[in-house]
């Protein structure tokens, strides 16, 4: 898997033996909407590739425990994330686009999802916050 930085940096990050069992990632829109993508392997680490208009640019590392990624798949559940709709849209201009995949399951989140999806969606970004916040303490 290749990552493109600006200025024509590409990191290589292996991620062969690990499969990605969380994923988020958010879209531009006309304005200064954060444009980032977490992904969380199934050793529980995480790759954070921030695009533009997000405080971390480029890409970081980071490792949540086991109660973090249960917190999540405990909602996912919770919330039926399996049966909801593969996209949530409306006929509305300027919006980013929001895609969360948790194993099998992508959605595209749009305009118009469930209460419950974009709550899902906020704990995804809380906890990879929290982590880089610990991180980037020291």
């Amino acid at each position: 898997m290749s990552i493109f930085l600006s200025c024509g940096l590409t990191k290589e990050i292996n991620t062969t033996d690990k499969e990605i069992i969380i994923s988020l990632q958010r879209t531009a829109c006309f304005g200064t909407c954060p444009i980032y993508k977490i992904e969380i392997l199934s050793d529980y680490s995480g790759i954070y590739t921030g695009t533009k208009f997000v405080k971390n640019i480029g890409v970081l590392k980071f490792q949540l425990t086991t109660e973090d990624v249960n917190k999540i798949l405990d909602y996912a559940t919770k919330i039926n994330f399996s049966k909801l709709k593969d996209e949530y849209s409306k006929p509305i201009t300027d919006l980013p686009t929001t895609y969360i995949k948790i194993k099998n399951k992508k959605i595209k989140d749009y305009a118009g999802a469930p209460k419950e999806l974009k709550n899902l969606e906020i704990l995804i970004d809380e906890l990879y916050q929290k982590k880089i916040k610990e991180q980037t303490k020291y």
